[in-house]
């Protein structure tokens, strides 16, 4: 056994329920400060770790919520045990559709067809108003300020206060959208690809929210738009519309990826200022690479394109 890198309180607990003979491999986490591990047991087989420190440990509650919600409706890891600050879950593997799109587009293509069926599954789910507040305006606006503190100020030294009128509107716009179940961080990174099935991961913070929300994150996070190419993009937006019988116009898409857009501007700011996390300084270019993609859409946010250049 070796649990040096496990905390106490997560290493009794597995200890309860696992034994004494298994290893621990840390992973490399994401933007919170969750902590994960792969737990290796005597048989070959694994399951997934995840540890909650105190000052996320309310996370927990939200995440047990949205499994009991989600889980019936869309393919998310299988939750096993759990317990105040550790719960162990199904091993998905590594494998992402984001690193399966990089490697064989063609592949990649095919499953995020499926990562679309996927979202419109988890649309279907109805967790209560308890778990996380619906997206609003303000929450919008709130979001955007981060960009123009971080990315506009802090990074790039320069005065984001003119944005400020822009940003408003963005966030008044969108939040008139139609409303449906967004898992709020839909991306390629967060659906694992394990035994040529999807998994849907971190969706903890699943809210109430424009009904192409998600959408727009799966299609733009991260840089896919460059392998996807504009013309599959907007096939893509189509069967979405398709196969939920809603008329889910390109503008509304753009709208709504042009908050996102701008918003990670800030996370990826902030987690290198604040975090020393400066590998996501590389996924500023793809984000403003979206943001110019939405103002040729979009000419009456002409502007931002010399505010945020």
């Amino acid at each position: 056994m070796t649990e040096s890198s496990l905390p106490e309180e997560a290493a009794a607990f597995l200890r309860r329920f696992e034994g004494e003979d298994w290893t621990v491999e840390p992973l490399f986490g994401d933007a919170s400060v969750r902590a994960y591990y792969r737990i290796r047991r005597p048989d070959g087989s694994s399951v997934m770790l995840t540890y909650y420190p105190a000052e996320v440990r309310a996370q927990l509650g939200r995440f047990l919520r949205a499994y009991e919600a989600v889980s019936p409706h869309a393919p998310v890891p299988r939750l096993l045990r759990s317990c105040d600050t550790t719960t162990l879950q199904h091993d998905v593997g590594d494998r992402t559709l984001f690193d399966v799109l990089h490697e064989n587009r063609e592949e990649g293509l095919r499953l995020y067809r499926a990562a679309i069926d996927a979202l419109i599954g988890f649309q279907k789910s109805a967790p209560g108003e308890e778990i996380n507040p619906p997206f609003t305006a303000e929450f919008f606006f709130d979001e955007l300020q981060m960009a123009r503190e971080f990315y506009v100020g802090k990074l790039k030294g320069l005065d984001g206060a003119p944005l400020v009128p822009l940003l408003k509107k963005i966030a008044e716009k969108i939040s008139s959208h139609p409303y449906v179940i967004c898992h709020r961080d839909y991306h390629g990174q967060n659906i694992h690809v394990f035994n040529d099935k999807l998994f849907v991961i971190d969706y903890q913070d699943l809210r109430m929210g424009p009904d192409t929300y998600d959408l727009a994150s799966l299609l733009r996070d991260r840089g896919v738009a460059r392998i996807l190419g504009r013309e599959t993009e907007l096939e893509l937006v189509e069967y979405y519309g398709e196969r939920t019988g809603r008329s889910v116009c390109a503008t509304r898409y753009f709208e709504t990826l042009l908050q996102r857009s701008i918003k990670i501007l800030g996370t990826f700011a902030r987690q290198a200022i604040v975090r020393g996390r400066r590998h996501y300084l590389e996924f500023i270019p793809p984000a403003l690479e979206s943001v110019a993609r939405c103002l040729e859409e979009l000419p009456e946010y002409e502007r931002l394109g010399d505010l945020l250049q």
